[in-house]
């Protein structure tokens, strides 16, 4: 059995979204220097990195990330889906409905655009240019009764330079203004640059931090 990462160290050269702070990791105690131990402290949004979107974070009625259970975390039906994506450009629900067949059945979604191939050759354009989701993908996806989680190759599932769309996205797939409760958690900036033919169970633990919306997480599977 091998396992595979599928999330990004988090660093001070952690490619951000847009206008948001730099991860900061300063050197609070070091041995080197005649300390008797190395401590750290580490600045960094929530929303920096390899990173979960809970429900709370577009939906006011949504569900902290702590507050939901641990096996909201684990997926044993992963679907991976190359979905071709440049500069800007919108994953829409006709994008996605070639591969419903696929995606019925599946409680965790990957998309790989090819987009994740910048993020150290160009973080920059990684970081400003990045595709993202239509608001007709998330309506499309919330059908799907067995899907929990989508992930991506993207800084963000949101394009910044289609800011409406991007917000319209995450409140329906975090499911704002439903009776039902359903949501469905969306994983970003994910390390999909790899071959994932034949991969098992897929571990998406966060960090549980009690009262913020998201959290940082470090995400692998199994391949037999």
């Amino acid at each position: 059995m091998k396992r595979l990462l599928l999330s990004y160290p988090l660093s001070v050269n952690t490619p951000v979204y847009k206008d948001n702070p730099p991860v900061e990791i300063q050197q609070q105690s070091s041995i080197a220097q005649g300390d008797p131990y190395n401590q750290f402290i580490i600045t960094s949004l929530n929303h920096s990195g390899t990173h979960i979107d809970g429900p709370w974070h577009f939906n006011p009625k949504g569900k902290k990330l702590s507050e939901l259970p641990l096996n909201d975390f684990i997926f044993s039906h992963p679907t991976i889906l190359d979905i071709p994506k440049s500069d800007d450009e919108l994953i829409t629900k006709a994008d996605l409905e070639p591969y419903e067949h696929l995606i019925a059945g599946s409680d965790l979604l990957l998309i790989r655009t090819g987009f994740g191939k910048l993020r150290s050759s160009d973080p920059v354009r990684y970081s400003d240019h990045n595709p993202g989701f239509a608001a007709s993908a998330a309506s499309y996806l919330m059908v799907f009764d067995s899907l929990r989680a989508i992930g991506m190759d993207m800084i963000s599932a949101g394009s910044s330079l289609h800011e409406d769309e991007a917000i319209a996205f995450h409140q329906k797939i975090l499911g704002k203004d439903r009776v039902d409760g359903k949501f469905i958690l969306v994983i970003e900036d994910m390390n999909l640059n790899q071959d994932l033919s034949d991969i098992g169970v897929v571990y998406a633990v966060p960090l549980f931090v009690e009262g913020v919306d998201s959290s940082f997480s470090t995400i692998f599977t199994e391949k037999c």
